[in-house]
């Protein structure tokens, strides 16, 4: 082809524009990443928490010991599905993964609210308010990883991250609860997970803009 010809220009040109591409990290090595920033500020918590008490209340009540193993486990496994959901060759049954973990933290909480005693209206808001404060930044710190990615169904992807966050936030709000679970405590709980992760899903198309 002639170097002076259309085409050649048209090719340099567009060659000239080439930015290099960072290749993404592994999925482990990002769900680690969010994991690691999220337990700065429990650890940060946990420093001024009662954790004797803490541990105490949770020795006495099994089923506060699941549900706790529970949100834990939600908050790594849904990071970890919002992640590899964002990877297009990745089987898009991994959304599944918290499922089982979900179910273990819902079941077992039920269980030991069922012998709670009700508490108050400003106890169980102050809960949601916990989990809100610290589940929407880290909601935004994991939208800003998947962006990395390339998320075929970006409100599905948001609605995980959504979960994993609101997880994470509830399993550090477990140090600092100091009454048995209660139905109505467990509802506005419910809630505040419910509201970042359809928030998560609803704004994911926006939150992951750049990879939808």
């Amino acid at each position: 082809m002639p170097a002076g010809s259309p085409h050649t220009r048209l090719i340099d040109k567009l060659a000239g524009g080439l930015v290099p591409v960072r290749p993404l990290g592994s999925p482990l090595r990002r769900v680690l990443g969010w994991l690691l920033v999220v337990a700065f500020p429990g650890a940060g918590l946990a420093a001024v928490a009662d954790l004797r008490g803490a541990l105490s209340r949770h020795a006495a009540d099994p089923d506060l010991v699941l549900a706790a193993i529970g949100s834990i486990a939600t908050a790594v496994t849904a990071a970890a599905a919002a992640i590899l959901a964002t990877l297009p060759d990745r089987d898009p049954r991994w959304a599944i993964l918290p499922a089982p973990s979900l179910a273990l933290w819902i079941g077992a909480s039920v269980s030991g609210a069922e012998h709670g005693a009700p508490i108050s209206l400003s106890e169980a808001c102050a809960c949601v308010g916990f989990i809100l404060g610290l589940g929407v930044p880290f909601a935004l710190l994991l939208a800003a990883i998947l962006k990395g990615g390339y998320a075929l169904h970006p409100s599905l992807s948001g609605g995980l991250a959504g979960l994993a966050a609101a997880s994470a936030a509830a399993s550090i709000l477990g140090l600092f609860h100091p009454f048995a679970m209660a139905l109505n405590d467990l509802a506005l709980h419910a809630l505040a997970v419910a509201l970042l992760s359809g928030a998560g899903a609803g704004f994911g198309r926006r939150l992951l803009g750049a990879s939808a």
